[in-house]
């Protein structure tokens, strides 16, 4: 329920970050007979290219253009702003549920979206997650937390798993004579949520894992049996198809009580209505759409 809040709002932060990278292409100040391809005696122009372009994603870069627009003046006319610590908090965050700093910026480099732009539109999503939770009332978080509060605590978690007791063992003795976890999972974990991101798995709330793999409901019950922030459980024995697992449990952080779990309450609710809210800006807007006007006469 909790999970991957940080990863969502990723994504709505990369779909803003594709219209830069198009703006970029079509601002080019290259000449219009500058070949960008060349296929045995044909070309291909800037120009050609930059048509092509703007005829497939003109007014979808465009709308996104509006609705960021439409956020900064929303933002500035309630005085909301974002700080460069809350952006470098935020990068953090995500940079974790993604295996780390590098492997973000592999991400990003692979999509070709430089991480100053990312950061930018990091920004944006930002803002747009504080005028949502701006507007939300302390009546709307309370029946939310009354609703779902079967599922608390929130706990913060890595795992390790492996096959072999022996190994699980082996790992525990390391931890306990001060060994890294985060490299320990790194070099020998094999789960399949968590091994690409160094252990780390995020928010879970209880019934999260049985709710989705009733197979692992023994794991979920020794997570949420007596957590503790910094506490370090295991090996705890799974069976599954036919084999046994054996996960190590790391708690980051443990919320139970309403103030405790409020903030994340906060930011999912508002992942939930960013669509609602960008379409009441652009009902209360008065936006008047030129693009593509001569091209129709």
């Amino acid at each position: 329920m909790y999970k991957n809040i940080n990863k969502n709002f990723l994504i709505v932060a990369l779909i803003f970050v594709i219209s830069i990278i198009v703006l970029n292409i079509y601002g080019c100040n290259k000449s219009d007979s500058n070949v960008v391809a060349e296929i045995e005696n044909e070309k291909i122009t800037q120009d050609e290219l930059n048509k092509e372009l703007n005829n497939r994603y003109g007014m979808e870069v465009l709308q996104d253009l509006i609705t960021e627009k439409l956020i900064l003046l929303e933002a500035k006319k309630k005085n909301i702003t974002v700080s460069d610590q809350e952006i470098n908090q935020e990068l953090e965050k995500v940079a974790l549920n993604m295996g780390g700093m590098d492997k973000l910026k592999e991400q990003l480099k692979n999509r070709g979206v430089s991480f100053d732009d990312y950061k930018q539109k990091l920004k944006m999503d930002l803002l747009l997650r504080k005028l949502i939770i701006s507007e939300l009332s302390e009546d709307e978080i309370k029946v939310f937390y009354e609703n779902n509060k079967q599922g608390l605590p929130l706990v913060e978690v890595s795992f390790i798993m492996v096959p072999d007791k022996n190994l699980a063992d082996s790992i525990i003795k390391s931890l306990k004579n001060g060994g890294d976890f985060t490299k320990l999972a790194e070099t020998y974990s094999q789960d399949p949520i968590s091994k690409d991101t160094k252990g780390y798995v995020g928010y879970l709330a209880r019934y999260d894992i049985s709710r989705n793999s009733p197979t692992f409901k023994t794991l979920e019950d020794a997570i949420f049996k007596n957590p503790q922030k910094g506490k370090i459980i295991g090996p705890i024995e799974v069976d599954y198809n036919k084999q046994k697992l054996y996960y190590i449990v790391k708690y980051h952080n443990v919320l139970s009580t309403y103030e405790e779990v409020k903030p994340k309450i906060q930011e999912l609710l508002a992942q939930q209505k960013v669509q609602e809210y960008i379409q009441k800006l652009r009902k209360n807007a008065n936006i008047k759409i030129h693009y593509g006007q001569e091209e129709k006469k």
